[in-house]
């Protein structure tokens, strides 16, 4: 296997072993506030697909909500929800990373 090793000097110790399984972004969508879904594409036979999520605006502490994210295989969707009862809440507009390690 091709990598990067850095071992402590005095004892041997790891420091940093970057032959393991390093997280490898594919794409993003943004949400705009929207509920959505896409296909993207298949991980690697061996690899695992994640996401992530990232606000694009200012989420005033917890007025601004994220969507919940659901990755099942291929299909990564997103969807809105929190209390209407109240006030100011608002879906903010999000990036959702996605990729595989």
């Amino acid at each position: 296997m091709v990598g990067l090793i850095i071992r402590d000097r005095d004892t041997g110790v790891t420091k940093v072993d970057m032959t393991m399984f390093i997280s490898q972004t594919v794409g993003s969508i943004d949400t705009n506030g929207q509920n959505g879904a896409i296909q993207i594409p298949a991980p690697p036979v061996g690899r695992t697909s994640f996401f992530t999520v990232s606000p694009l605006v200012d989420l005033q502490v917890e007025k601004g909500k994220r969507p919940g994210v659901i990755l099942n295989g291929t299909s990564l969707s997103w969807a809105y929800s929190y209390n209407t009862a109240g006030w100011g809440f608002f879906s903010a507009n999000c990036r959702i990373y996605y990729g595989y390690y």
